[in-house]
């Protein structure tokens, strides 16, 4: 439905820029400001990357005063005046699918100027919602965003933030985001628009808790895929009804984020003997020691963590800092021969709570003290 064509690689671009950075939004134009230009009707009429259900309605915006984030939003059907179970669904293709187990922060930010709106349902699902043939009200969502008593008080232009958590299957394909309560508002409000009641959407995200998930490989590839789904209208009914009377070969699943896997490779322990008696600072013969362990640190690595450790005897305090100070010591020292690795060097000091031996004789005390160095690896 677009009249140039070179139109969805540009975006997609643009969009993957975005991706790639420190969000990691797993959805495409979770903000609603690419627009779809159907050429039917002369206008931007629908946001890349996202369908309504109820597709003959008009529920794309762009109000820069209205919309939280940019100048797009969404508004969405709760209710009808005179239709009951009227509903609309907005649905959109994940770029990625989702690692199962792991966990994802799922947010965006809704506004309503009535009071029919209650609740707002988050489904994760395998298939495209478009072409589900059960009724809402047989669909339980992964979780119920419940409008307070205060956000119902709000002004009409002020947007209340949603966040959930959402622990993943490993199936999940698809996000659609809508009123999916059984039974309507018994009251009787004036309509946002025509006869029914609105509520708008911005600024839908779903991104992952761990910061080292990245996005996934085919990411570039899918954004465009779904940038390029552009059925709208008379053409959407026309695919739907196909569609359940046919429907096509299961689409492959979607490519996983990505979790690098870190691997401990090395570790070296430096006994109490390598330093100046008491003190933190490092003896010369340990110089040979810690060349020889930088020289064997090479290839792609993810960190180097040093830890110091003390004996019992004296105060928490004291071991405290003398530990810190040590694994401080060794790690500036190592820098300065791996200047080139590019990774963090961290120093932690533990004092005398992670004893390896007794520290009711010598010979346990003297293993207690000790600096141990873990070099990690990022497969």
């Amino acid at each position: 439905m677009k009249q140039i064509l070179q139109f969805v690689p540009v975006i997609s671009v643009l969009l993957l820029a975005g991706i790639n950075g420190r969000s990691q939004n797993l959805i495409a134009n979770g903000s609603f400001e690419d627009a779809n230009l159907c050429t039917e009707f002369h206008k931007y009429c629908a946001p890349e990357a996202w369908i309504a259900t109820s597709h003959e309605a008009n529920y794309y915006y762009s109000d820069m005063k209205v919309a939280y984030d940019g100048y797009r939003y969404v508004g969405l059907t709760a209710g009808s005046v005179n239709k009951k179970g009227a509903r609309n669904f907005i649905r959109t293709q994940l770029i990625c699918g989702l690692r199962k187990g792991s966990q994802y922060n799922v947010d965006f930010y809704v506004s309503a100027t009535n009071k029919v709106l209650d609740s707002i349902g988050i489904y994760f699902s395998p298939e495209d919602f478009l072409y589900e043939q059960r009724s809402y009200r047989d669909i339980q969502p992964v979780y119920w965003y419940v409008r307070s008593g205060a956000a119902l008080s709000q002004p009409p232009n002020k947007w209340q933030k949603v966040h959930y958590v959402y622990t993943a299957t490993g199936n999940e394909a698809y996000l659609t985001i809508g009123l999916f309560k059984r039974t309507d508002y018994s009251g009787v409000f004036k309509p946002d628009f025509q006869d029914e009641y609105l509520f708008l959407l911005d600024k839908v995200s779903v991104t992952p808790v761990n910061p080292n998930e990245k996005i996934c490989t085919e990411a570039e590839q899918e954004t465009g895929e779904i940038y390029a789904q552009d059925d709208r209208h008379e053409r959407l009914d026309k695919t739907i009804s196909a569609h359940l009377k046919k429907p096509p070969v299961p689409r492959p699943k979607l490519g996983l984020t990505r979790t690098p896997y870190v691997q401990h490779i090395d570790t070296l322990i430096i006994p109490d003997i390598y330093f100046v008696s008491a003190s933190y600072e490092l003896s010369k013969k340990s110089f040979d020691l810690l060349d020889s362990f930088a020289h064997k640190i090479t290839g792609s690595m993810d960190s180097v963590v040093v830890k110091g450790h003390t004996d019992s005897i004296g105060n928490l305090q004291y071991n405290q800092e003398l530990s810190q100070s040590r694994a401080v010591s060794v790690k500036q020292y190592l820098m300065t021969k791996l200047p080139s690795l590019g990774v963090p060097f961290i120093a932690r000091g533990y004092a005398f709570l992670e004893p390896i031996a007794s520290n009711k004789t010598s010979s346990g005390r003297k293993k207690n003290r000790r600096v141990e160095i873990f070099v990690y690896r990022r497969e």
